[in-house]
């Protein structure tokens, strides 16, 4: 497959906000001017999908107006990047309905998480487009961005130079202040290089099941999620039986918000649930702390090549994340 680079965002750029998933709520809209001001700021503009305020039930709109706003924005000419305004449940709706076409013809930066996992690697899998996992608008902009993550973004986007990537030492869950965190730990030893792939363990089978799930072979699989370890036990259960752990050279695993066990005696580490499934291989595991939900996250660009060395806890980014 050939990789398609998006060109890099330069100052006076216009930002389209979609929302493909999940409603931007009238509680949210505080939270929704501060991510637009917080963009200001990187002297960008921003451009609001039509559709962006919809809401059909638990939807940003129908299926239709979504998928509408998505096809349209990706053939604005004004429109350097296309930011998700938030996750949510039903990206998958959008599948078979995306102009995959419109999207090879018009190269743009396109960003998300949560259920943006699940537009981020149909994309990839379906045109070569890479796109990139981290910023959304609500849950990224629409908070405090400390200085390492502002760096990241200009490096990954505006510069396109990133390089190594290191722990955060001042990491933090935005949330919840009783929870700590041990800093990159080697889960399984080695050293491996390839194209990063992934996002939400969940999010990521379901778009496998319904058939736009992206090559695995020789990749580094990066997972965070949402749900607890028994579930997530299942989720990386689906993944092993798909093959994708015989196909890919790394892994690497962030924070799992919630995975605790309501029962305390039934609970365990994610960490050791993955190296359970995952007995019998040798690829390395890093655990990091800068992927994932309610904490800040660095970007990773889905399509490019990363090198990670679990024993000496290195993460880097080995080629331009933008033209």
């Amino acid at each position: 497959m050939k990789i398609i680079k998006p060109k890099r965002l330069q100052q006076g750029d216009v930002v389209g906000i979609v929302s493909p998933s999940e409603p931007v709520t009238e509680k949210l809209r505080k939270q929704f001017d501060v991510a637009v001001a917080t963009l200001q700021e990187f002297g960008l503009k921003v451009k609001l999908g039509e559709h962006t305020f919809d809401q059909y039930f638990y939807n940003a709109g129908t299926r239709e107006a979504r998928i509408e706003d998505f096809n349209k924005i990706w053939k604005d000419p004004e429109v350097k990047m296309i930011l998700m305004s938030q996750g949510g449940e039903t990206a998958n709706h959008l599948l078979d309905g995306i102009d995959y076409e419109v999207i090879k013809q018009n190269p743009k930066i396109f960003a998300g998480i949560s259920d943006g996992t699940t537009l981020l690697n149909a994309i990839f899998s379906k045109t070569g487009l890479v796109t990139y996992h981290g910023p959304d608008l609500l849950w990224t902009f629409g908070r405090k961005v400390t200085e390492p993550y502002k760096q990241n973004f200009v490096k990954t986007l505006f510069d396109g130079n990133v390089g190594q990537l290191h722990e955060d030492k001042n990491w933090q869950h935005q949330e919840r202040k009783d929870v700590k965190n041990s800093g990159w730990r080697c889960i399984r030893g080695g050293k491996a290089t390839g194209i990063l792939v992934g996002g939400h363990s969940g999010c990521l089978s379901s778009t496998m099941l319904a058939g736009y799930g992206q090559d695995f072979e020789n990749a580094i699989l990066f997972l965070e999620g949402t749900d607890d370890v028994g579930h997530l036990d299942r989720q990386f259960t689906t993944l092993k039986l798909n093959g994708v752990f015989g196909e890919i050279r790394g892994l690497i695993i962030g924070w799992f918000e919630d995975h605790e066990m309501k029962d305390k005696e039934k609970n365990r580490g994610v960490s050791d649930v993955i190296l359970e499934v995952t007995k019998g291989y040798s690829f390395p595991i890093l655990e990091i702390g800068e992927l994932g939900h309610n904490v800040e996250n660095y970007i990773l660009p889905i399509g490019c090549l990363a090198t990670i060395d679990a024993d000496k806890k290195y993460f880097s980014i080995d080629e331009p994340t933008v033209l």
